[in-house]
């Protein structure tokens, strides 16, 4: 074991002993252990909520190969590329494309928001994974009510003061399959942290 790797495990040993994560089955304990270990931040253990079948979804997800998609670029560099590479899984982010500028000031609407749009119209059932605005979580949940949608999982950890909170609370009330936590906490490497314990788990590592 390198050093790294040991740090790591002294990490995770530290992160099992200072909390109580009993109300997480084996798997789901490896998704909020990979976040307070991203964020140092042990109310994680508290307010990390999981749909039902989120995982098994997420599972054959990436058994399918199904892309994930992003709601910023900071999610996306933060999701581990050696790991989806070794899962053969690709991993998008079209809020710089440039089809969707044009359209977001055509329409009006945000970047994030309107990338979702594009985003559904090529990978309707991907793992989509929002970690920064909640603008772009509120549209998956649109599009996922009109019927353009259907995700294999939505992990949604926007973060921040504006509808941050809301719309992962509203997210908890639809029947697509998530992985989310109560309240303004959140980010790009929460987002991406989620992903790379979904693949860790796939791998076995």
């Amino acid at each position: 074991m390198n050093k790294g790797d040991n740090i790591e495990k002294q990490s995770f040993e530290i992160i099992d002993a200072g909390c109580d994560l009993s109300m997480y089955d084996d798997r789901q304990k490896k998704v909020v252990m990979r976040l307070i270990h991203t964020t140092g931040d042990f109310e994680f253990a508290d307010m990390t909520l999981f749909s039902k079948n989120a995982i098994d979804r997420a599972m054959d997800a990436l058994d399918r190969k199904l892309p994930v998609i992003t709601d910023v670029n900071m999610v996306k560099t933060a999701i581990t590329s050696k790991y989806l590479d070794a899962a053969g899984i690709e991993k998008f982010c079209f809020i710089a494309d440039e089809n969707v500028i044009e359209g977001a000031k055509r329409e009006g609407k945000t970047r994030a928001e309107y990338s979702m749009e594009y985003a559904a119209e090529k990978y309707p059932d991907a793992i989509y994974a929002v970690g920064n605005a909640p603008t772009a979580l509120l549209k998956i949940m649109e599009l996922h009510k009109e019927g353009r949608i259907n995700p294999a999982l939505v992990i949604g950890l926007p973060v921040g003061f504006v509808m941050a909170a809301e719309s992962k609370e509203m997210l908890t009330h639809t029947d697509m399959e998530y992985i989310t936590n109560i309240g303004t906490k959140g980010g790009s490497p929460c987002a991406g942290a989620v992903v790379n314990a979904l693949i860790k788990i796939k791998a076995g590592i």
